[in-house]
């Protein structure tokens, strides 16, 4: 049975007939652009010399220029990163000074209900399933494969391609299950600026774990256009 690519399919649908959008300033390209000047980007870690691989040179504001063709360029479609803020002030309400790192949502991220308890429960990934991450082997939470990035509710930085892997093209990875695999799954809390309300599952051990117990596999993100 072929895997399942809905969101994929759907948010292409949604990315040919809606309005295009005015692009977000903070993905004009530098140059003469207002933009990347210093004044702009105030408050940042602005680093002329690496302008041309992150916004106002800042790695945490994530990479330049967003993906520009598929299977990415729709799943960042309509993303805003800084979420209408200016750099220095998106740093402001997400950064933590004191140890380095973001501020990431309390109950792991999960939308809370009225009574204050996360909205997660158990399902079971069945053989052939489609996930995928905007990180690293080391994380252990995924979506489905295709999720727009905005409803992820991550941070720009997770864009960024590593310097370990350059072949993950905008920190991309998709992973195809090979055995059934049990997660808690429920829907992401709006953060970062993002609106989320997309799915994540929380992995019972990281992507790299189960990719060496050969539970996951790694797939080539081209995968996603042709669906096998």
């Amino acid at each position: 049975m072929k895997p399942t690519l809905l969101p994929f399919a759907l948010f292409l649908f949604w990315r040919t007939t809606a309005a295009l959008p005015v692009p977000s300033v903070a993905d004009s390209q530098h140059g003469d652009d207002p933009y990347t000047t210093p004044l702009y980007c105030q408050n940042t870690a602005y680093n002329i010399s690496q302008l041309d691989s992150y916004l106002c040179g800042d790695q945490r504001l994530g990479p330049t220029s967003l993906p520009k063709r598929l299977p990415l360029d729709p799943l960042t479609d309509f993303y805003d990163r800084l979420g209408g803020l200016c750099p220095g002030e998106f740093l402001d309400a997400w950064w933590n000074s004191t140890i380095k790192w973001w501020n990431y949502p309390d109950f792991q991220g999960f939308v809370l209900s009225d009574a204050g308890v996360p909205i997660q429960g158990n399902v079971t990934l069945v053989k052939g399933t489609l996930i995928d991450r905007f990180g690293g082997p080391g994380g252990d939470f995924v979506s489905p494969a295709g999720s727009p990035y905005m409803q992820r509710a991550l941070p720009p930085m997770n864009l960024n391609t590593p310097d370990e892997d350059p072949q993950a093209h905008f920190n991309y990875h998709l992973y195809r299950v090979l055995k059934p695999l049990t997660v808690t799954s429920g829907p992401i809390a709006p953060w970062f600026g993002q609106p989320g309300n997309g799915v994540q599952y929380h992995l019972p051990q990281s992507v790299g774990a189960l990719v060496v117990a050969e539970i996951l596999e790694r797939e080539d993100p081209d995968n996603l256009i042709i669906g096998f």
